[in-house]
């Protein structure tokens, strides 16, 4: 028992220490400016790392030489999914493993709509494999396309080739396709999306879940003495899992779910609808009319007292408030910035409802918006993420995608699973080590249901700039507290 605490607290300690690692060479790595973060990844070679520069880690122009096994016996039967047809064509028989060589496959959109994206992580992953320093990792590449099918011939590649986890694809739509090739062979998949019905059965969703930053700023503004909730999301998946989950929290808290209001996700800027919408939420028009009754009824006395009251009333658009006391708008940019005009303008006062948000409001900007100013939302630590974002602008000449740290988060977690002995070094129980890991997204860790759990903070919309509230966690408390 004792044996295994240490291990799993030093798998914590380790990746940390490669986050770690990764702040401290920012500091001395030449910036290097891209050609453009519209310029699609070359196609990645998969030579081993033989010097510490990280341009090596960097895919090469080249085309490897092909050759045709179509006759070939020894042709592995997974070649028949890989791209183009016919499918064998230009593919090796599947190489015997050697103990000196632990290849990690990497299945990201890196041609098509999405390739800028694919290559941000692709890239970051590559400076997890630098930072790792561990000369047996090898991280093989593979264009899924963006689409189903291609990631189907992305995983079947990556398994001939001897890749022993997967991480990756980065669309939900394509882990059906992957996760039965991979089940057959045995890898597990850790994929960057965010959608946790494709979780299990060998897929573990690495994705920032909506849910847990629903369940995070909920449990925060409840321990701040709020209990009663509202939701105004838009009529999407999106907000599907938004509504699902305040549900299942509401539920579990013991609090009150008070009002549920959608609205399309194609309403016009500025159109009438969505001034409509907020004068639903806040019960406008009913709290007009409650608002004549109360100066009807004060009128009709004399004395001095109900003069002023009336006076009062008078100067009022609506009288009482509303009967929620947290409402969570799961939107951002500007459509999140006329909601949250518009509610004000209605009447749904920021100083006396809380307004809450999820990792959508991750964005500097909303704090040009007065109704906005005060709000709570959970995501990672805003220092963590800056430092990443800087690490990667230094060393590429932009700014990447959000979502990139993930991968490096994940290629870290690859490495430090890749130190166990080759029989159990990704296995399930490696991956759901419940002391959990460390990255620049915060604390981790997969339970058994392969939705990674994580310690976020809550921010607070500043005047300025975002406000941390509450910092996110060092470590998972014990299972039993």
């Amino acid at each position: 028992m004792t044996s295994r605490f240490k291990r799993n607290w030093n798998s914590l300690i380790y990746v940390g220490l490669v986050s770690l690692l990764a702040l401290l060479l920012s500091a001395c790595q030449p910036a290097k400016i891209a050609d453009s973060d519209q310029k699609d990844i070359k196609e990645d070679s998969t030579k081993t790392i033989d010097s510490q520069d990280l341009n090596d880690l960097l895919p090469s122009d080249k085309t490897p030489s092909t050759e045709d096994l179509a006759n070939t016996p020894t042709i592995d039967p997974m070649t028949r999914l890989i791209e183009p047809a016919p499918a064998v064509i230009g593919l090796r028989a599947p190489e015997q493993l050697t103990p000196d060589r632990i290849k990690i496959a990497i299945l990201l959109p890196l041609s098509g709509p999405t390739a800028a994206v694919g290559n941000d992580l692709l890239r970051a992953a590559n400076i997890a494999l630098f930072d790792l320093g561990n000369r047996q990792l090898e991280l093989l590449p593979f264009d899924t396309k963006g689409t189903p099918r291609g990631a189907e011939s992305a995983a079947a590649e990556s398994l001939v080739s001897g890749a022993e986890l997967i991480l990756g694809p980065l669309f939900s739509s394509s882990v059906a396709t992957v996760r039965p090739l991979a089940q057959e062979r045995g890898v597990n998949v850790i994929t960057f999306s965010t959608d946790t019905t494709v979780a299990g059965d060998g897929v573990y969703v690495m994705g920032l879940t909506v849910g847990q930053q629903v369940r995070r700023v909920m449990e925060f503004a409840y321990r701040q003495g709020l209990f009663n909730f509202a939701v105004l999301a838009p009529s999407s998946p999106y907000g599907d899992a938004v509504v699902k989950n305040v549900t299942e929290t509401t539920s579990s808290l013991g609090l009150s779910l008070d009002r549920t209001v959608r609205y399309p996700t194609d309403v016009p800027a500025g159109s009438q609808d969505l001034h409509e919408i907020a004068r639903i939420m806040g019960d406008y028009t009913l709290r007009q009319k409650q608002l004549e009754q109360e100066i009807q009824l004060y009128s009709k006395k004399d004395d001095d007292e109900s003069k002023a009251y009336v006076k009062r009333l008078e100067k009022l658009d609506t009288f009482g408030e509303v009967s929620f006391d947290a409402l969570l708008i799961p939107e951002g940019g500007a459509r999140l910035k006329e909601l949250a005009s518009l509610l004000s303008y209605y009447d749904i006062d920021p100083e006396v409802v809380q307004f809450l948000g999820t990792g959508l409001w991750e964005d500097p900007s909303l704090s040009a918006e007065p109704a906005l100013v005060g709000g709570w939302f959970s995501a990672p630590s805003p220092e963590k993420a800056a430092a990443f974002q800087k690490r990667f602008t230094d060393l590429y000449g932009y700014q990447p995608s959000r979502i990139a740290s993930l991968a490096y988060d994940a290629m870290a977690l690859a490495g430090v699973l890749a130190l166990d002995p080759a029989d159990i070094r990704f296995s399930p129980a490696a991956i759901e080590n419940p002391s959990g890991f460390a990255g620049y997204d915060g604390i981790f860790r997969f339970p058994e249901n392969g939705i990674a759990e994580r310690g976020l903070a809550v921010l607070e919309v500043g005047p300025r700039k975002q406000l941390v509230l509450e910092p996110e966690p060092e470590s998972f408390a014990p299972a039993l507290n």
